[in-house]
């Protein structure tokens, strides 16, 4: 069982090229990353030793020179962060493109994250549950990045990652969270790690969902992306040669699969279909007026079998680490390190 809370997320502040941010967080958190690098299963059990075959090394070389190409600088992010926590390099560029990698191994692959959206004349919010394997429990930190020349940003990260696969905003006001989604027909590409990080660096809402739907896309992610100035949020799903958008109005939620690409072959786990079904039974017709209903919705067990809120135990396989909300109005964040409605007075809490 992991639902005990979490650990006050640990921040730094940090400035420079994409190199020298790198490096920097590279050498902040190497314990952090070799830790990760040590004891997370899909990686050591099976994208290591495939990467060292013929057909990886193959691969490998091939996802490099798209992403290299179409990303440098993010890539230059990756070569600094490798360099201070003393790793190589192909170990995190691999990391970052482990759902790229998802159709290579014959396994099915559970997801994390549910987001629940509120837009009304009152109310404009994005709820969001960071879920995932218990290898990153107590490992996230909270980055705050000015690039040189870019708008500065603020992001949850997890050990060895890119900024951006988990939430963030910017000094546009553009905020935003991401869902795993499993898409069946993954191939070469553009990788999504690095399709999120450059939402980080979007100047308007329109800016973002360009970013967020780049052609080339080897997997892809759902985004909800908010605009504190206009006071909207977007809904983005994203697929291998596919993206769908949706303006939010009212009540939204979104698990860990498609809603408006059926087009797309996908993985379905039990957990999200279960979690998805408890909102449309739940609040679909009568979707929550407040930031308290919103953490409600999150905190939600009464699937004691596969809940909103995840406690990692059997047959659930991941854990809700934290909870986040984005208040557009207020332009705020709050990332809730406990139980969000039990305990809704444990957060910290960020100006957007």
């Amino acid at each position: 069982m992991l639902n005990t809370p979490s650990p006050p997320v640990e921040q730094f502040h940090v400035s420079g090229s994409h190199f020298e941010v790198g490096l920097a967080i590279g050498r902040r958190f190497a314990a952090q990353i070799r830790q990760l690098f040590s004891t997370y299963v899909f990686f050591r059990q099976e994208l290591l030793p495939y990467h060292q075959t013929e057909a990886g090394q193959a691969r490998y070389h091939q996802f490099l020179q798209i992403n290299q190409t179409r990303y440098p600088n993010y890539v230059a992010e990756l070569r600094g962060m490798a360099q201070g926590a003393g790793l190589p390099f192909d170990q995190l560029f691999l990391l970052n493109l482990r759902g790229e990698y998802r159709d290579y191994f014959y396994r099915q692959h559970t997801g994390g994250c549910s987001d629940c959206c509120i837009l009304t004349d009152q109310t404009a919010l994005i709820g969001h549950n960071e879920d995932g394997d218990p290898e990153f429990k107590d490992n996230l930190y909270l980055l705050h990045v000015q690039v040189d020349g870019k708008p500065a940003f603020t992001a949850l990260t997890y050990p060895g990652f890119l900024c951006g696969n988990a939430l963030g905003f910017n000094d546009h006001g553009i905020c935003f969270t991401v869902n795993n989604v499993c898409p069946l027909n993954t191939r070469p590409g553009v990788g999504r790690h690095f399709v999120a990080r450059s939402l980080l660096e979007s100047t308007s809402l329109d800016d973002a969902v360009q970013r967020a739907t780049v052609p080339d896309q080897s997997s892809g992610f759902n985004y909800n992306i908010g605009d504190c100035a206009a006071r909207q949020i977007i809904n983005v799903e994203t697929a291998p040669g596919a993206f769908a958008t949706r303006q939010i109005r009212g009540g939204f939620f979104h698990a860990n699969h498609y809603q408006a690409l059926p087009q797309v072959e996908q993985f379905v786990e039990p957990s999200s279909q279960a979690r998805l079904d408890t909102w449309r039974a739940n609040w679909h017709n009568s979707p929550p007026a407040s930031a308290a209903g919103v953490l409600e919705i999150l905190g939600n067990q009464s699937n004691q079998t596969l809940p909103i809120y995840r406690s990692g135990a059997a047959p659930d396989t991941l854990a809700t680490f934290f909870t986040a909300l984005f208040d557009l109005d207020r332009r705020s964040l709050r990332i809730y390190t406990a139980h969000p409605a039990r305990h809704p007075n444990q957060f910290v809490e960020f100006t957007c």
